[in-house]
């Protein structure tokens, strides 16, 4: 996500694009009855999101996947010529959805009549066997095709894996229209060689390239990529979209994801791009429509919709989700702990951030894997107020499913550590019990521990989450590398911080 935090993205303004192929005019085609559209409904980056939400900005009852069934039944009425795709992030991000495995968003997929969907980095999150799960319960393609495991390429995995194609070919209307699949090659950066079980992301150029001399070759006449890498005001290693497209032609329509952001049309080297933001919160469309009489793609056209109170909750999607959100409903509710008073957060050192790294080291211990010390921040939040603390805050508190993650670290590797991190303005990881010592130009030089200088070649064990371990978006690529060294001996555990601050909190019965 290049350097800001993680929670933290822009949202795009709603607008549409279309444009007119420079051989044979649709106004031409249109006068003579020889024009043919065919529509492609997209999503992105629902991330379990069902019910109505709300937006970075605080914009509330809108999106869901709820919302945008009803949509989608609504276009599809005067465009039965039509495909429906998803371009990833499907199931993590909600309690509901972390209940079924991820399983309730497909089946919702299923009865929707998805045609394909794109694997995004995220829906990883959870492990290989969950995954495997998802895509046995599929009825929808899903393409993705820069993907290795264990020696094998995308369309010749083994086993529930198989599912996994880099593209298909669909006939509509009497056209064909190719779509293809590619997953960020940002993966190695966020998740642990445990958590993607022998599974790498390739690159994304080659296997565009492939695919769409397979394609071409067998008679696409026009080429879809719904690719799970987004807008952003420029490329980063997570989103080489212009890098992609520059160096592969031929491609009529990209779909984007992965960034967040509501772009509802852009043009990249002649290539008609759109994204639909996230949470459902917007419902993308492509036009295609196509002269009849040549075959040829006339004009694309492109865009977004808030998806707010002008359209329903989709009453089978609801009936279907129901019974789980009920379920989690009443789990969230649950009080885990009192705080007694407000507890602050936000910066480095801060009780919030303290709170965090003694519930983790407190939950290492129960399971008799004691550390020294944790390095994490608060996801820059700003306070825990006073009152009950439930399990719906702690999902406030920690929105993402990481590991922990435990490795042997020297005096001096723990002081290269911090001082990378201090050049990340957005961050509050502090390395936990140490008091750290700073020259005069707030660079830090040494720690003390328990009182006691801290010797550069003495090592501690050191507890951090798995997305810091893989180097925090690229913005910890030292802490990476050292981890990878063998004498950090890094050790994955099963321990969610999320499960690790709950139970902590049950313990305490009182924080604050």
């Amino acid at each position: 996500m290049g350097s800001i935090p993680r929670r933290s993205f822009l949202v795009g303004s709603a607008a549409s694009l279309a444009l007119t192929g420079s051989f044979s005019p649709w106004s031409t085609a249109a006068e003579q009855g020889r024009a043919k559209t065919i529509s492609i409904f997209h999503t992105t980056d629902l991330h379990g999101h069902i019910r109505p939400t709300t937006t970075y900005e605080g914009l509330a009852d809108v999106g869901g996947l709820a919302r945008c069934a009803s949509c989608l039944r609504q276009w599809r009425k005067t465009c039965p010529d039509s495909l429906t795709v998803d371009v990833g992030d499907l199931y993590q991000g909600t309690p509901v959805s972390h209940a079924t495995d991820g399983l309730l968003m497909v089946d919702l997929l299923n009865r929707l009549g998805y045609d394909s969907w794109t694997l995004g980095n995220h829906d990883f999150d959870w492990g290989a066997e969950v995954l495997q799960e998802n895509l046995a319960a599929t009825n929808a393609a899903v393409l993705t095709g820069n993907l290795s495991r264990r020696g094998r390429s995308a369309g010749s995995f083994d086993g529930v894996w198989n599912k996994v194609r880099p593209w298909t070919m669909h006939e509509l209307g009497g056209f064909k229209i190719a779509i293809i699949g590619l997953i960020t090659p940002g993966l190695p950066y966020w998740l642990t060689p445990e958590t993607l079980d022998g599974t790498e992301a390739t690159d994304p150029a080659a296997s565009l390239a492939a695919s769409m001399k397979e394609a071409r070759g067998e008679g696409a006449q026009a080429v879809i990529v719904t690719g799970h890498m987004g807008w952003r005001y420029k490329d980063d290693y997570a989103n080489p979209v212009r890098e992609l497209l520059r160096d592969n032609s031929g491609v009529d329509v990209y779909l984007a994801g992965h960034s967040h952001q509501n772009q509802p049309a852009w043009m990249l080297d002649g290539v008609l791009c759109s994204q639909a933001s996230y949470y459902g919160i917007h419902c993308g469309r492509v036009d295609l429509t196509f002269d009849t009489s040549t075959g040829e793609l006339v004009e694309r056209r492109v865009f977004t919709v808030l998806m707010d109170d002008r359209f329903e909750t989709d009453p089978l999607v609801m009936q279907v989700a129901e019974p789980a959100i009920a379920t989690s409903q009443q789990e969230l509710a649950r009080t885990v702990c009192q705080v007694r008073n407000p507890i602050a957060g936000g910066r480095r050192g801060s009780p919030l951030v303290e709170l965090f790294c003694e519930a983790f080291a407190s939950t290492l211990a129960k399971q008799k894997r004691p550390v020294d010390g944790v390095f994490h921040g608060s996801f820059n939040t700003e306070e825990i107020p006073a009152g009950s603390l439930t399990v719906a805050d702690c999902w406030e508190l920690i929105p993402y499913e990481n590991l922990l993650v435990t490795a042997e670290l020297s005096g001096r590797e723990l002081v290269e550590i911090v001082r990378e991190d201090k050049s990340d303005r957005y961050s509050d990881r502090t390395l936990w019990p140490f008091a750290l010592a700073s020259d005069s130009a707030g660079t830090p030089t040494r720690f003390t521990y328990k009182g006691q200088p801290v010797d550069p070649d003495q090592r501690f064990t050191i507890a951090l989450n798995s997305y810091d371990g893989q180097s925090g978006g690229r913005r910890l690529m030292k802490l990476r590398s050292i981890l990878a060294s063998p004498q950090a001996n890094r050790q994955t555990t099963s321990i969610g911080t999320r499960e690790a601050l709950i139970d902590y909190c049950l313990d305490a019965g009182e924080i604050g």
